[in-house]
């Protein structure tokens, strides 16, 4: 066989090398095409909290009361303040300002609203705060302000879903009640009016497609309460209605566990989210008074009017009794996380698990008149300041 000549062997190596330049050339896009691709996903995945960020370069709220950190946190001393928590995070609400809270105690912002009687409710996220019997309401995080809106009507009272949506219920001159619903930028979403019915209480889907509303009405002369389901991606009529015709006002709306759980001053019921069918109810031989709800059930406390006792209750989300104990009087909160209930009883909080056995307990100031929980620490509001205890 004859051997290759000088020039073969040349040719031969050159094309040998263009393969090895074109197979780097080829990895260098494929490593510059994943590297777009991982950097489009991370984009995709944090678009909320970066769009959310790029918004608050505008709406920060700058403003404090104070720069101290640490417990406690004075106050000027007041009998019309609210708090409430949000995320790791928590409000004050009081008739001049609206002040944010880190759980070391420092003050996030504190901002001057001008509302003449202003309410505040949250979720883990956001605040929200509207003029009842007046025309505003705005949205806020833990540092800036999100929105804030205008109505003609003046509100009832207003809802925030889990994912940021707003439900706020107004008068009207010819309508008794009006209901519109914001997403969570602000932008609207839905309208309801009712004609001869008072919306009472809304809840959400966990997706913020559906609402439900509570309403009290008149039909002969005789009391009902109805529930509503309407799909807000349209006009079109109730998917299903609840009727109750019972004469006891409702209280709260529960929305879990595909039920529906309506909480009355004597009565409960839990109808399935999907078609509106009963599946359990439970009457109490007194007032309920305070409420809570987590994942796993239900926690209240009535007045028991033939024994003249307090009692505490478990329910799950078919209003079946879990458990059941008699409490101090004058109890006025109750805090549910997970299956555990919290109440401050004899100047202490005590946690009770379904079995009504206590789990948890710590001694607290005696002048305390609400309180929070956050993570393992519960916020304790008094007169004229807030101090922190952790469960260990």
């Amino acid at each position: 066989m004859a051997e290759k000549s000088g020039s073969e062997n040349k040719t031969a190596d050159f094309e040998e090398y263009r393969k090895k330049v074109k197979q780097r050339k080829l990895l260098v896009k494929l490593i510059i095409i994943l590297v777009l691709f991982f950097g489009v996903f991370v984009l995709v995945m944090n678009i909320d909290n970066i769009i959310d960020s790029l918004k608050g370069v505008a709406s920060k709220i700058d403003t404090k009361t104070s720069t101290e950190v640490g417990y406690p946190i004075k106050l000027s001393g007041s009998a019309s303040y609210s708090f409430e928590s949000f995320g790791d995070n928590f409000s004050l609400l009081s008739d001049t300002y609206l002040y944010t809270y880190n759980l070391d105690g420092g003050q996030n912002y504190a901002l001057k609203h001008s509302y003449s009687n202003p309410v505040h409710c949250t979720n883990s996220k956001r605040i929200l705060l509207y003029d009842r019997d007046y025309n505003n309401f705005s949205l806020y995080s833990k540092t800036r302000l999100v929105y804030k809106n205008t109505l003609e009507e003046k509100i009832v009272f207003g809802k925030i879903s889990n994912r940021d949506s707003v439900a706020i219920v107004t008068n009207s001159d010819r309508y008794s009640n009006i209901i519109y619903v914001y997403d969570g930028n602000g932008e609207w979403k839905y309208t309801r009016k009712f004609l001869n019915e008072n919306i009472m209480n809304v809840g959400f889907s966990s997706d913020d497609r559906y609402i439900y509303v509570i309403t009290i009405g008149a039909e002969n002369g005789d009391m009902f309460s109805a529930i509503y389901k309407y799909d807000t991606t349209d006009e079109s009529e109730a998917v299903w209605t609840y009727k109750l015709t019972k004469s006891s006002l409702p209280l709260e709306i529960v929305v879990k566990k595909n039920r529906v759980c309506v909480i009355y001053y004597n009565y409960a019921l839990s109808v399935n989210e999907s078609d509106g069918s009963l599946q359990g109810e439970k009457e109490f031989q007194g007032i309920v008074t305070c409420l809570d709800n987590s994942d796993s059930m239900i926690g209240l406390i009535y007045y028991d009017s033939s024994s003249n006792k307090n009692i505490l209750v478990s329910l799950d989300f078919d209003m079946k009794v879990n458990t059941s104990g008699i409490v101090n009087p004058n109890i006025n909160k109750i805090i549910l996380d997970g299956n555990t209930m919290y109440i401050i009883q004899s100047g202490k909080i005590i946690g009770f698990d379904s079995e009504m056995k206590t789990v948890a307990e710590k001694q607290v100031s005696d002048d305390c008149v609400s309180f929070i929980k956050i993570s393992n620490s519960f916020l304790l509001l008094g007169y004229n300041s807030i101090n922190i205890e952790n469960l260990t």
